[in-house]
């Protein structure tokens, strides 16, 4: 009888231990973009010569200052346009992002429809943000 619970309390353990080993907590990378809790991107690619990293601490930034702007207290559009081979999204009339080729490599779609859906995901996320105000994409 002792050998059998020392086996069991040495499977326990040993589970134990393997279980707490593979579940960690979701880290996010210091690239995701989101605000008032929606996931917009990742941006995963340098571009001209700014790296992924200084490129979405510089988004991040710009939604910062569009969250602390008071004309945008109530919302306002978010535009899409094209700008060269790019494309920027538009909060007013502050930028927010650029989306490069580069961000649109490896997926079907072109750097302005990437542009829409990120720009539709920042609506969401400034208009949960700022609860009382709308925010049109």
């Amino acid at each position: 009888m002792p050998v059998r619970r020392t086996f069991v309390l040495v499977a326990l353990l040993l589970g134990t231990f393997v279980v707490t080993g593979l579940v960690s907590p979701a880290l996010a990378d210091q690239r995701d973009i989101s605000v008032g809790g929606v996931f917009i991107c990742r941006l995963t690619h340098d571009s001209a010569g700014v790296t992924s990293y200084v490129r979405a601490t510089e988004v991040n930034r710009r939604i910062t200052q569009v969250l602390s702007t008071p004309k945008f207290r109530q919302g306002a559009v978010i535009a899409v346009r094209q700008y060269g081979a790019s494309a920027i999204i538009t909060v007013g009339d502050m930028l927010v992002f650029t989306v490069t080729p580069e961000d649109a490599a490896g997926t079907p779609v072109t750097p302005m429809q990437l542009a829409k859906q990120w720009a539709g995901l920042l609506a969401q996320g400034l208009s949960r943000a700022l609860p009382d105000s709308t925010f049109h994409f």
